[in-house]
């Protein structure tokens, strides 16, 4: 928390607060929630598992008010009835208690030590502001996306690297959301412009100044259910739009970075493409789908954020 006086973060971590966002997911969240609670804890530290439901059809009410953790406090129920990731983290946010909040998915499946972990790197750094770790495919199988496997710890200095978190691990200091604001709402799952929300506040953390890590001890394995490359193409062209969609909302604001960001970024996508020609038809399909994505999420942007 901060010292008000000074205006310096507190070193002290004593309470952990986890934001699962979850909508038409019961059984996956079951088995995410079980693998939660069943991790070895140090107990140097209290905890809390916030489940936000946005707006479920299924049984995921139920399967969180029946779980044996609801009792004793360390599970907590959240309905969000406005469709949207963000909205649905926002909510979380809103009733968290914790000095430090962890975002994870309802399909991931922790680490044995993965709060352990979170609580050991910021009670290390009280300067750390924003950490993300590693993301590993949960089983064999399924389409290489949505994963980060970089196994060499790094210090991330200014905004030119942004993919070394992603909404399925990563961790916030509090005060990143009291300095910054809260998940863009006109961001994310749910929306036209899906998969950049999570991007958007790592870029607007790291722009404040906050000090981030990313912690390759830190893990969770993604037990996603994309197996087909037409499944990995739809997400990649989503990907596609949430990422032009991020990067014009800031040229639109007077970033000039931004604007070098998505220079950059088309200029990748473009050298990507012409490699992915000579590796493998599947991943020309799914680089084509991203770039895509992105030339239309930078066109829409500025019409539909004038209407929201």
């Amino acid at each position: 928390m901060s010292d008000r006086a000074t205006g310096r973060i507190e070193t002290r971590v004593t309470k952990l607060s986890v934001i699962i966002a979850t909508r038409n997911r019961a059984a996956s969240l079951r088995v995410t929630l079980d693998r939660i609670f069943a991790q070895k804890f140090s107990g140097q530290y209290e905890y809390e598992i916030i489940v936000v439901n946005n707006a479920s059809t299924d049984d995921t009410e139920e399967v969180i008010r029946t779980h044996p953790a609801t009792r004793d406090g360390r599970l907590r129920y959240v309905l969000e009835s406005r469709r949207g990731l963000s909205l649905a983290r926002n909510a979380g946010l809103a009733v968290a208690a914790g000095e430090v909040i962890a975002f994870t998915d309802d399909d991931i499946l922790v680490a044995e030590n993965w709060l352990d972990e979170i609580y050991r790197e910021f009670s290390a750094d009280p300067e750390l502001g924003l950490l993300g770790g590693r993301v590993l495919l949960a089983h064999p199988g399924l389409q290489p996306i949505a994963i980060v496997e970089n196994e060499e710890r790094l210090c991330i200095e200014g905004t030119d690297h942004l993919a070394f978190a992603i909404g399925a691990n990563m961790v916030f200091r509090r005060e990143v959301f009291e300095k910054v604001g809260n998940f863009d709402v006109r961001l994310g799952a749910g929306c036209f412009h899906a998969g950049s929300d999570d991007t958007d506040m790592i870029y607007r953390a790291l722009r404040a100044g906050f000090r981030a890590l990313y912690a390759p001890n830190v893990v969770v394995y993604h037990a996603h259910d994309r197996r087909t490359i037409e499944q990995a193409v739809s997400l990649e062209f989503n990907y596609g739009k949430g990422g032009g969609g991020f990067v014009m909302k800031h040229i639109l604001e007077g970033d000039l970075h931004a604007l070098r960001m998505m220079y950059w970024n088309i200029y990748h996508l473009l050298t990507s493409r012409r490699r992915a020609a000579a590796h493998s038809p599947e991943l020309r399909q799914r680089v084509r789908a991203n770039l895509r994505g992105y030339l239309i999420g930078l066109a829409a942007t500025p019409l539909l954020l004038r209407r929201q």
